[in-house]
């Protein structure tokens, strides 16, 4: 039905063009706005690689072009300030106002529902216990241990660098130095980038790339001893 309502009007447009030249020849650069469209159809018509468009010739291309407008539909008129994944615009926004310097901070509440199932936050005391001397961590090794470590209680969770990139695991190293807690180095492997910086490092033995494996896969003891030579723990 498409396309013989296609048809139809490429012919009624073409005789009326033509008629109305007949008395007034300017008529015919009419030709240059529809002539493009009847031909795009007839092409759509004859072409074999898109079946949307054998039936819908012409007005078959609006379903690509609003699939490509659909992200910037869904962004800016549908999705709200708390749905987007895997980073909603609330948390990006906070990101670039931080980045920038500028006030990171909104007044008068959240715009999240607290009573939601799963909802979590943290409550001030109205009896507050005393703030401890030392920052309470928790000592990884058991008797036997030469060298136990003190672990903070919130670490950087594993993060490979082949998935981010150099900046981005400078940037979490420096954050693990300053902040006093372990970097996670990821399934990738322990690469310079992590040891640059000299925060706290959990080398995450796999087969990555900065790994300590042999060229068959399997675990290399030498490699693995040599590289753990280049990692001080405080």
């Amino acid at each position: 039905m498409v396309r013989k309502i296609f048809f139809t009007s490429a012919t009624v447009v073409l005789l009326a063009v033509g008629l109305t030249a007949v008395w007034w020849p300017s008529a015919l650069w009419l030709l240059v706005l529809v002539g493009p469209v009847i031909l795009l159809g007839l092409h759509d018509v004859i072409q074999r690689k898109h079946a949307l468009l054998r039936i819908y010739p012409g007005i078959g291309h609006g379903r690509n072009l609003m699939e490509e407008v659909r992200p910037e539909m869904q962004q800016y008129f549908v999705e709200s300030d708390i749905d987007g994944t895997p980073f909603s615009r609330e948390f990006r926004s906070i990101i670039y106002q931080r980045s920038k310097g500028d006030l990171d901070t909104r007044a008068f509440g959240t715009q999240r529902d607290v009573n939601h199932i799963g909802y979590e936050w943290m409550q001030h005391s109205l009896a507050p216990l005393p703030v401890a001397d030392s920052e309470p961590r928790v000592s990884v090794g058991g008797a036997t241990c030469t060298r136990p470590y003190a672990a903070s209680h919130l670490n950087i969770s594993a993060m490979s660098f082949g998935s981010l990139s150099r900046t981005a695991i400078l940037a979490l190293n420096e954050g693990a130095r300053i902040g006093g807690f372990a970097h996670n180095t990821g399934e990738g492997g322990l690469s310079r980038y992590h040891l640059e910086p000299g925060g706290d490092l959990t080398w995450q033995i796999c087969t990555g790339y900065f790994g300590c494996r042999d060229d068959d896969g399997h675990f290399d003891p030498d490699r693995f001893e040599e590289r753990s030579h280049t990692i001080t723990l405080r």
